[in-house]
């Protein structure tokens, strides 16, 4: 059983466009996977999505410089403090210096319209935010809607009731990481996912 960092993919049926929600570090063999669904074997990438800036979730950018993929100016979407860590520290400025990436900045609860009448609007969740902000998505076609929110620390915490949330939407992909102490070796107030 292959487990991989919780990432997922966004396809317009008509446009064939593609875009990726958090760069994983296990962002090859999820792009193999999404060539293979979508029978599209070219390195073809819209742009990437990023929720926020731990290691699991924004260090797969590193296979799109020269070094590995050597993209061209593939859409980065990064609310602010996201966006200006990548632009000032190095190694991902030099993905941006070399045109491997290029940055488009997000703001809470402002939707992104992309192909296909696809909407993508950002909304701030709790999390250790120390070097940015961490966000979920809601992702909306004509027709349905989806969550993606990969890390919260706690439901209690948000402003926004989930059972609200689950109402208002048709699909929920949500962090349900821990569950109860003793999952992993450190106390769960050290790590708290819910």
């Amino acid at each position: 059983l292959t487990r991989r960092v919780s990432s997922i993919a966004l396809v317009d049926p008509v446009s064939k466009s593609r875009w990726i929600f958090d760069a994983t570090p296990d962002l090859p063999s999820q792009f193999e996977l999404l060539k293979q669904i979508t029978g599209d074997r070219t390195n073809r990438l819209d742009g990437i999505f990023l929720t926020h800036a731990h290691i699991g979730h924004y260090t797969g950018l590193m296979y799109l410089g020269r070094e590995s993929m050597n993209t061209k100016d593939v859409n980065i979407y990064a609310m602010p403090r996201m966006k200006a860590m990548l632009e000032q520290n190095a190694p991902w400025s030099q993905l941006v210096s070399l045109k491997n990436i290029v940055l488009n900045g997000l703001e809470t609860d402002r939707a992104v319209t992309l192909p296909g009448n696809l909407k993508v609007t950002p909304f701030l969740v709790p999390h250790r935010d120390e070097f940015s902000e961490t966000v979920g998505y809601r992702i909306e076609s004509r027709d349905k809607s989806l969550i993606y929110i990969p890390d919260i620390d706690k439901w209690e915490k948000w402003s926004r009731r989930l059972v609200d949330v689950v109402r208002e939407n048709d699909y929920i992909l949500i962090d349900g990481t821990f569950y109860a102490d003793g999952e992993i070796s450190r106390p769960m107030n050290e790590v708290p996912h819910p």
